[in-house]
This record gives structure tokens, sequence and C-alpha cells, in this order.
């Protein structure tokens, strides 16, 4: 039995490669690489999908480091060769994409459209 009800579910070819591209820069970066040589191990001709692929990347990193294993974001900058304000402004979107996500959610689940 599957561990999620999704996982049986067809996966598009840029869901992925996506999924593939993210995974190979974690793993560029768990081997020591810069954020940007890692990044250089994708191969995406969409530019679209591999701005998409590289922000969200970035974010993986930063809650994987940051969040989980609590590397200071400055460390965590040096570590993959990045300006501490890029690496900040990458938090900053994801704690507002959460925020986001979880307002959605308690309407859904509330029944609530409004704001009041």
């Amino acid at each position: 039995m599957s561990e999620t009800w999704y996982e049986d579910l067809p996966e598009s070819e840029e869901d992925r490669i996506y999924t593939e591209s993210v995974k190979r820069i974690q793993n560029g970066v768990a081997e020591g690489m810069s954020f940007e040589k890692a990044a250089g191990l994708i191969d995406v001709k969409d530019e679209a999908l591999k701005t998409d692929i590289l922000t969200d990347a970035l974010k993986v990193l930063i809650a994987q480091f940051h969040f989980t294993e609590g590397l200071p974001l400055e460390k965590l900058a040096k570590k993959l060769g990045l300006s501490p304000a890029r690496v900040e402004e990458a938090k900053k979107e994801m704690l507002a994409e959460v925020e986001q996500a979880a307002i959605e959610k308690y309407k859904e689940e509330s029944g609530s459209s409004g704001n009041a």
C-alpha cells in the first residue's frame, strides 16, 4: 500500500523534471557544491520551469538546513555561496506562501470566504 493517496497518480513530464531537478540540486549542495554550481547540474529548457525549480529548490534548502537543522541564515548563505539578502528574501517568500496556504485552508475548513 502507498504511503500517501497521491503516489499512484500519474506524474506529468513537467512534474518529473521538477522533482528530479530539485533533488539533483539538493544532492549537489549535500556534496558540498554552491547553490549556483548545483543549479548547473540541471538541464531544463523551459525557462519558466527552470525559474520555478531554482526558486523552490532554494526554499527547500532553507527549510532543510535552517528550519530543520537550525543552521543560521548567515551560515546557510555562506554554505550556498549566496548573499544573505537573497537567502533572507527567499525565506520571507516561503513564509508568506505558508501563511497564505494556512489562511486558505482555514477558510476552506470553516466555510468562510470573507475577511470578517
